[in-house]
């Protein structure tokens, strides 16, 4: 009898123990969540996807990049998918199409090897193929701008907004195809339009963000204003937030990059966790630090 009562006892204290563990595994989970949300920016490639679901956000970012206040949407498609029956296939951040037929593509760009201007060119390809309609006329090939947005100067040459175009070399003039490329260099913050958007761009205080579309979104996003349906989309994202910082150690044929980045979460640095994802050199400094 007293066998079968200590038995009871160490059960009741094993369950007690359990549903304490768990209770406090999803404080630690919510815990989580709040600091992942609170560090995230429109520079984080999956939040800006979220944010750019207002078309409103959409607009305005294309309206400063290209310095055209009139410009209005017409329709747009995110991780919008350019399957190449020959090739290499493409998803795209952002795919828009303005009320003048003109073709937009939007990238977020943190790593410099994810912006190399072959993959430009490509991107403006893809689009050229799948919007060109079989047996038109040349002439009503639509105008096209990619636009990557990159965390750093990536072609090198200190500006603020690249503008490429093709030229005719002996003379200069310009080749009128109706392509463009343009790089948005966010780590150039001067006292202009440009400069407020890229420093809105980086930063993770909506309070903070100077333009008050972009504001209002990510305030709406990151302080629970949400409906079910937000909600939903919010936690969707954290889950692939997460997947995709495993998957990027996997890749690596590594199990240390998946340490480091429980260690991080648990430490509450995600900034840290952010630029691990695609900063090579600050990785290795931090798998010496934690000593992995």
């Amino acid at each position: 009898m007293k066998k079968t009562n200590s038995t009871n006892a160490k059960g009741k204290k094993s369950a007690r123990l359990e549903a304490n563990y768990k209770k406090t595994r999803r404080k630690m989970d919510t815990l989580e969540k709040k600091k992942i949300i609170a560090s995230l920016t429109l520079m984080d490639d999956l939040f800006m996807q979220v944010v750019l679901e207002e078309q409103a956000c959409t607009e305005y970012i294309l309206q400063t990049i290209l310095d055209k206040s009139s410009l209005k949407l017409k329709e747009q498609r995110l991780q919008k998918r350019l399957p190449n029956l020959h090739g290499r296939a493409l998803v795209l951040d952002c795919l828009c199409t303005d009320d003048k037929g003109l073709l937009y593509n939007i990238e977020v760009q943190n790593s410099s090897a994810g912006a190399i201007p072959k993959r430009a060119r490509y991107h403006a390809a893809l689009m050229d193929t799948h919007t060109f309609k079989k047996g038109e006329k040349f002439s009503k090939l639509p105008e096209s701008y990619v636009i990557f947005i990159t965390d750093k100067d990536v072609l090198g040459e200190g500006e603020q907004l690249y503008q490429i175009e093709r030229v005719i070399r002996k003379s200069g003039n310009l080749f009128k195809d109706g392509s463009h490329i343009l790089y948005f260099n966010t780590a150039s913050q001067d006292d202009n339009a440009l400069g407020k958007l890229a420093k809105d761009l980086k930063e993770a205080n909506p309070k903070e963000i100077q333009s008050e579309i972009l504001s209002h979104r990510v305030a709406s996003l990151k302080e629970g204003k949400l409906d079910r349906e937000g909600e939903k989309k919010m936690n969707v994202l954290l889950e692939k937030y997460r997947k995709k910082a495993v998957e990027e150690g996997m890749e690596k044929g590594q199990n240390r990059l998946a340490l480091l980045v429980g260690r991080l979460l648990e430490a509450g640095q995600m900034d840290d966790l952010k630029r691990v994802s695609y900063d090579e050199d600050y990785r290795a400094k931090l798998l010496k630090e934690f000593g992995l």
